[in-house]
């Protein structure tokens, strides 16, 4: 072992200092040389026969001094290298392959790349803390729905008292506040209510002050521990905070401690209160709940869940019933926010992610392929010319899959620049999507996994498109290589590829029109606009600060009497021309799948036509405010509050999609299912139409069911103001009046509904950019393919053409035959793509996707390709007309 390590020091040391080891065997073989030449002139010899002499005896300095570099350094480094430094020169000038296939590698690699990077970023398993592998949540865990409980206090109480395999257990709810310093405007933020086990968890001393001591929880003196974001932003960094007041809500704090930069357990918190415990309260509301512990010295996850397991659940949850459905059970702390999953499930999405990206990749490297293959055979004799020279089989295929993977690897490097900007852009907004910013433990650079992962995808696109058809186009053919470069007969391509190509043009056009209807209905809401002054309506969420019940209400119905308040205050303030109340706002309303009495079931596709549409609660001023007509019947009146009273109103699409030819007024609709709004209603209940109104710009592909509900039903509530001048303007106005109304009533997402259309019509914009990436690139893959077989065609036919050319036959007639093939095969790729795009058409329902009809859409896009097609044969076909007919002869 010692020997072979003094080996490949050695020969690592002569890697990296070649001018100097060659330099020492030169001069050693110098002194070797002069040497047997001085004992060849003792021999008699003339000096210069002796030196000639000495040289054959050592083999000629040349041959030596090789023999030399591959006994000291890393030959097969070198060789490689060299692969690379001619693969580079190959792509420089093969720039067409370089450029298609690049581009479709790196969207393929590109999406692959971010995919894992989003997966390591939810799946993590240590925490940034001292220690943190040992840091696990404790859920009760329901095996049968496959979902969390929230955890009894007593329970927690029993877990804490008795588990030994666990220490530092706590607990904590995340609550939001209104939070208010000084005479400053309400800011909602998070909070943490945690037990002060949670920092001696954590093992993170204060930077200031203290943490939470037992008596704390008691509620004598209501008491905050802040970050030290918190400090430096908002009490601008106050040597003197230890003491100073602020209000979460309704309470007075005394902030007595600061903690550390960086330091935000459980999840994202910069503020931490002492848990009360409420008599039989739950810890929360999930996802943000959980019972947190260390495992003690020496216990495993497994152990510590067995012993859980054998203490048990106290009752109500463990119920003879339910004994074996509800356990407990131990996850790593990460893992208990990535949703209702068992444990197995991670690894198994992971392998999911690993199989589906690899299988996209074999399209595009299949069409690359097939541009490698013909640019392989046409390099048959420089291939024979090596094979005669010694290079075997393997060394050649290994040499023209090095020259895909250095195409791979930079697409590969382009894909995880792409991957770090979409973690940029997550981080940056974090705060919208995951409930005020990602928690602490989120990394959000590139993982070495993730990099190793987009290096793997890459090496198995160079085998796919690199080392496969070099296999194909070496096996068997370096004899005729030998052949051809005497007789210039060529190898040729056979009716496999042909295949492909015309495979590859009906495969593009089948996907051409649904993907063109995808992308116009992903941007033709953002380029048409909202079709109203969506700008002159702010939209908030209002809710109830949930420290005054579970319900979020109140025993008293204060939520009640507070939104009337703050409705009266807000219309009274000068240019709020009208105020609605409803369970959503328009775009974002859930969806349902609806059933016409007297008509066929729908069944269970969910996307099956006319079926799918829109639902929504409004109040009675809905449509006035948002200035919506009525078509026809009537709209909603104070009589139809009362729940015996099931009335609804529709748009004109819902009639136009639903109804067709049936009179709306007075047809019964029933839900088969609700897709966004769970426990709404009976399957079973009819709800009568009473009227129909215009379409919501929002709304004019969707049909609309509209139900009224009374302003007190909807908690949390969506608020739209219809604001005359800047409506964003009037944001900080509607928080004061908040405030003034009650600091336990919390207003979020202050938004013009103008921006919200703005940031939907993003990432639809994003959307439909990836689908033309995708579609640009399967076109330039296609035309690619053509281009390469009528470029081959037309080498092999040199001879042929020149013949032609000579006995007198006319340019038109050698253009006509050159073109014959490739018309042949794009009408046979176009007529079979016809036929699948027309059932895809017929069986995909495009519209329900998000998708737009679009007239002639299958007429257009098979032009396109044809154009494509006859575009990509143009150039060879021109080349063919320039072959001298005395060359091609005397060749």
């Amino acid at each position: 072992m010692l020997a072979w390590i003094h080996v490949m020091t050695a020969r690592l040391r002569a890697f990296l200092r070649p001018g100097e080891m060659d330099q020492d065997f030169v001069e050693e073989l110098e002194t070797h040389l002069a040497m047997a030449e001085e004992d060849k002139v003792r021999q008699g010899f003339p000096r210069a026969e002796a030196r000639r002499l000495a040289q054959l005896e050592l083999g000629g300095l040349a041959r030596v001094r090789e023999a030399g570099r591959e006994t000291r350094g890393l030959p097969w480094l070198d060789a490689s290298w060299l692969d690379v430094k001619l693969g580079l020169r190959m792509l420089r000038k093969s720039w067409g392959l370089t450029l298609i296939g690049g581009l479709a590698m790196t969207l393929v690699i590109g999406v692959g790349a971010t995919v894992m990077a989003l997966f390591d970023l939810a799946f993590g398993e240590a925490l940034p803390l001292e220690n943190g592998e040992e840091v696990v949540a404790v859920q009760i865990w329901d095996s049968r729905a496959h979902r969390r409980l929230e955890t009894p206090w007593p329970d927690y109480e029993r877990w804490r008292d008795h588990l030994d395999r666990l220490v530092d257990i706590g607990a904590y709810q995340h609550l939001e506040r209104n939070l208010v310093i000084g005479e400053g405007p309400p800011e909602l933020v998070g909070v943490a209510q945690m037990t002060a086990s949670g920092f001696e968890l954590a093992r993170v001393a204060p930077l200031m002050g203290r943490t939470f001591l037992p008596e704390d929880r008691e509620g004598n003196v209501p008491v905050v521990v802040i970050s030290h974001e918190v400090w430096q932003s908002r009490l601008e960094a106050d040597p003197a905070v230890i003491g100073r007041t602020l209000r979460l809500g309704d309470t007075v704090h005394t902030v007595i401690g600061v903690m550390p930069e960086g330091f935000m357990f459980p999840v994202n918190h910069g503020f931490w209160i002492p848990f009360e415990a409420k008599g039989p309260a739950v810890l929360g509301d999930p996802p943000f709940a959980a019972v947190f512990a260390r495992l003690a010295p020496g216990a495993s996850l497994e152990g510590a869940e067995a012993e859980v397991r054998s203490l048990g659940l106290l009752a109500p949850l463990a119920l003879a019933e339910t004994e074996e459905q509800l356990q407990p059970r131990v996850v790593r702390y990460t893992f208990a926010f990535t949703g209702d999953m068992e444990r197995g499930q991670v690894r198994w999405i992971g392998r999911v992610i690993l199989l589906f990206v690899t299988l996209l990749l074999i399209p595009p490297c299949a069409n690359i392929a097939i541009l490698v293959y013909a640019r392989t055979i046409t390099r048959q004799e420089e291939i024979a010319a090596r094979y005669v020279l010694g290079a075997s089989r393997g060394r050649i295929v290994g040499q023209l899959f090095i020259e895909i993977f250095v195409l791979a690897a930079g697409a590969a490097f382009i894909a995880l620049a792409f991957a770090r900007f979409a973690l940029q852009h997550f981080q940056q907004n974090a705060t919208d999507v995951l409930n005020g910013g990602a928690p602490f433990w989120m990394d959000f650079t590139l993982s070495l996994r993730t990099v190793l992962f987009a290096f793997g995808l890459a090496a198995v696109a160079a085998l796919i498109a690199g080392a496969l058809p070099a296999l194909q186009a070496t096996r068997g053919q370096m004899e005729a290589g030998l052949r051809a470069m005497g007789s210039r007969a060529g190898l040729r391509l056979g009716n496999t590829w042909t295949v492909l190509i015309v495979a590859q043009i009906a495969l593009a056009l089948a996907a051409l029109p649904s993907t063109i209807e995808l992308a116009w209905g992903t941007l033709r809401t953002g380029m048409l606009g909202p079709g109203f002054a969506a700008e002159d309506y702010l939209t908030a969420t209002l809710s109830l600060d949930n420290e005054l019940g579970s319900d979020g209400v109140g025993s008293d119905g204060r939520f009640t009497d507070l939104q009337a308040e703050l409705i009266r205050r807000a219309e009274a303030e000068p240019g709020v021309s009208g105020i609605t109340v409803a369970s959503a706002m328009p775009g974002s309303e859930p969806w349902a799948v609806v059933e016409v009495d007297g008509a066929p079931p729908p069944g269970e596709n969910l996307f099956a036509p006319n079926n799918l549409v829109r639902f929504n609660h409004v109040d009675d001023v809905f449509f006035d405010v948002f200035d919506v007509p009525l078509l026809t019947g009537r709209g909603f009146n104070a009589g139809d509050l009362g729940r015996e009273n099931a009335v609804v109103v529709v748009n004109r699409t819902f009639v136009e999609q639903v109804l067709g030819d049936l009179s709306p007024v007075g047809q019964r609709v029933r839900y088969s299912r609700r897709l966004g709004e769970e426990g709404q209603g009976s399957a079973e209940t009819w709800y009568e139409i009473v009227g129909v109104v215009g379409d919501l710009p929002a709304h004019r592909e969707n049909g609309t069911v509209y139900h009224v509900t009374a302003r007190d039903q909807h908690h949390p509530a969506h608020l739209a103001l219809r604001v005359g001048g800047d409506a964003t303007a009037f944001a900080a106005s509607l928080r004061k009046i908040t405030l003034a109304v009650s600091p336990a009533l919390v207003v979020d997402e202050v938004r013009t509904l103008d921006s919200i259309y703005r940031d939907q019509a993003v990432g639809n914009n994003i959307g439909a950019s990836t689908l033309a990436a995708v579609t640009l690139s399967v076109l330039l893959l296609s035309a690619a393919g053509i281009y390469s077989l009528m470029a081959f065609t037309v080498g092999q036919r040199r001879r042929e053409i020149g013949i032609r050319a000579a006995l007198g036959a006319q340019p038109s007639r050698l253009l006509a035959g050159v073109f014959r093939r490739a018309i042949a095969q794009v009408a046979v790729g176009a007529a079979t793509g016809i036929l699948v795009a027309l059932v895809v058409g017929y069986f995909l329902p495009i519209e329900n996707m998000g998708g737009w009809n679009v007239p002639g859409v299958i007429p257009g896009a098979a032009l396109i390709m044809v154009l494509v097609g006859v575009l990509a044969a143009l150039g060879p076909a021109r080349r063919s007309l320039r072959v001298d007919p005395t060359e091609a002869l005397r060749g």
